[in-house]
C-alpha cells in the first residue's frame, strides 16, 4: 500500500512538472511580443529602452526582462539586472490605466526622481517632486558624494475609471547601503489618461484633488555618511559635527512660533540622533483641489493647514 502511494505521488508530481514545462513553453512563445509592447510604452517617455532577453516566470506571474539599459530625457543612462513586469494593462499600450514592475541591480543616477517629476508634466510639480521633499533628497546624496547608486525600484500605479481615482502604492527605491525611499500618493476626480492634449492635460491639475500622499525614509548609512561629510568640510570630527547639528537644530525649534515648524524641526532632531526612519505625510481632512490649495499656499497658507502636512520619526 505504502509503495502504491509512492508511485502515484511520484506519477503526479511528473505530470505537476510536464505541466509546468508545457505552461512555460507556450508563455515564452508569447512573452517576446508583451515584453516589446511595454518596450514600447516606456519609449514613448524616454530616450530608449533596451533588454537583452526576456523569459516568463509562470511561478512569480511575471514577464521577466534581463540586462535592461534605458536612457531617459535628460539623457541619464540606466543599466538593470532585471525588470520583472508583474501586472501591465497590456490593452491601453498608448495609456496603460496600471502597472506593477520591480527593477533590480539597478545603476541609477540620483536625478532620477527629479527627472520623472519633471517628465510627468504638470503632476510632477503639484506634489512638489522636482523641488520638494525629493530634489533635497537628491542634493544630499551628492553632497555624500553619491552621484549613482546601485538600487532596486518597486512601481504600482493605478487608475481606476469608475472612481476616477489614481494612486501611486508603496514606489519603493532601495538604495544600496543607504536606505529605502518609500512614495504613496493618491488623486481624485482624475480625467481619463486618454486625455492627453494640451488644453486637456492643463484642466487635470484644475480638476484633480489630493486624497493623500506620504514620503518615507528608512535610513542605513545616509545620516552617518552626510555627517561624515560635513566634518571633512568644517575639519571637526564626527562627533563634534554630530553635536553642532543637534545643536542649530534646537536652536531653530526653541526659536520658532510656528507649531508645526517646532514639530518637524523635534522629528529630524529624534530621527539624526537615532536614525532610523522619518516619514512625510499629506493627510487633508478632505480632498483638496491641488490647484487651489496650491494657490492658497502661495498666498500665505501654510502647507500644514491646506494638505494637513504631517512629520513623524520613529
Amino acid at each position: 500500500m505504502r509503495k502504491r502511494w509512492f508511485v502515484g505521488l511520484a506519477v503526479a508530481a511528473a505530470l505537476a512538472g510536464g505541466g509546468y514545462v508545457a505552461a512555460d513553453y507556450v508563455a515564452n512563445a508569447k512573452v517576446e511580443q508583451q515584453a516589446e509592447r511595454f518596450a514600447r510604452d516606456m519609449r514613448r517617455h524616454m530616450r530608449e529602452f533596451r533588454y537583452g532577453s526576456v523569459k516568463a516566470d509562470l511561478l512569480g506571474r511575471a514577464i521577466v526582462m534581463k540586462d535592461v539599459e534605458a536612457v531617459t530625457r535628460d539623457g541619464q543612462r540606466i543599466k538593470a539586472a532585471s525588470v520583472a513586469v508583474k501586472d501591465f494593462d497590456w490593452q491601453n499600450g498608448a495609456a496603460p490605466r496600471y502597472a506593477d514592475f520591480e527593477i533590480k541591480g539597478a545603476d541609477l543616477p540620483t536625478t532620477l526622481l527629479a527627472d520623472l517629476g519633471r517628465a510627468s508634466g504638470s503632476l510632477g510639480s503639484y506634489v512638489g517632486v522636482s523641488t520638494g521633499p525629493i530634489g533635497e533628497a537628491q542634493r544630499l546624496l551628492e553632497r555624500a558624494g553619491y552621484k549613482r547608486t546601485k538600487s532596486d525600484l518597486v512601481v504600482r500605479y493605478r487608475y481606476d475609471d469608475a472612481t476616477r481615482e489614481f494612486e501611486i502604492r508603496d514606489v519603493k527605491l532601495d538604495i544600496a547601503d543607504l536606505g529605502q525611499v518609500t512614495l504613496t500618493i493618491k488623486l481624485g476626480n482624475v480625467p481619463s489618461p486618454d486625455a492627453r492634449g494640451g488644453a486637456q492635460l492643463l484642466s487635470t491639475g484644475m480638476q484633480a484633488t489630493l486624497v493623500g500622499a506620504s514620503l518615507a525614509f528608512q535610513d542605513r548609512t545616509l545620516v552617518s555618511r552626510l555627517l561624515k561629510a560635513y566634518a571633512a568640510e568644517k575639519r571637526i570630527s564626527e562627533a563634534d559635527a554630530l553635536a553642532r547639528v543637534l545643536r542649530d537644530l534646537r536652536a531653530d525649534r526653541d526659536r520658532t512660533r510656528d507649531a508645526f515648524e517646532k514639530e518637524a524641526l523635534s522629528a529630524l532632531l529624534r530621527f539624526i540622533e537615532r536614525p532610523s526612519e522619518i516619514r512625510l505625510a499629506l493627510e487633508p481632512a478632505s480632498p483638496v483641489p491641488l490647484l487651489s490649495g496650491l494657490t492658497g499656499f502661495l498666498s500665505g497658507r501654510s502647507l500644514a493647514g491646506t494638505f494637513g502636512l504631517k512629520v513623524a520619526a520613529r
